[in-house]
């Protein structure tokens, strides 16, 4: 069985990219186009791994991750954040809310690649 990654993002080319990338590394790939579905969706899909953008619709990438992180079906679910947002304050948040990974957009898909294969190593 293919490991099962969620990626919320609004941006459907961003979307597009990591989930084309990923599927052809041979991952299992849902996406959601905003919070609100992302946190639908993990706890629907219970993924082996989520990337999830912090400046979504209806939900914050961060208050999706407070979410993930309070329920116990989630809670160990490794977290990429993936965002635009470069400045100290958004990446201590991600971190002290138990994100695992933060990556700055523009992105190497590579780079998000070897990210997402050491969070589902560890």
């Amino acid at each position: 069985m293919a490991t099962k990654i969620l990626v919320a993002d609004d941006e459907p080319d961003v979307l597009l990219i990591i989930k084309t990338g990923l599927t052809l590394e041979g991952f299992d790939v849902v996406t959601a186009p905003n919070g609100r579905d992302a946190l639908l969706s993990a706890t629907e899909e219970l993924p082996d791994l989520i990337i999830l953008d912090v400046m979504m619709p209806y939900l914050s990438g961060f208050e999706v991750l407070e979410k993930l992180k309070e329920n116990d079906a989630t809670a160990q679910i490794p977290v990429i954040m993936l965002t635009g947002l470069s400045d100290r304050e958004s990446i201590q948040h991600a971190l002290l809310s138990g994100s695992d990974r933060y990556i700055v957009k523009p992105f190497e898909f590579n780079d998000l690649l070897q990210k997402v294969k050491i969070s589902l190593k560890e």
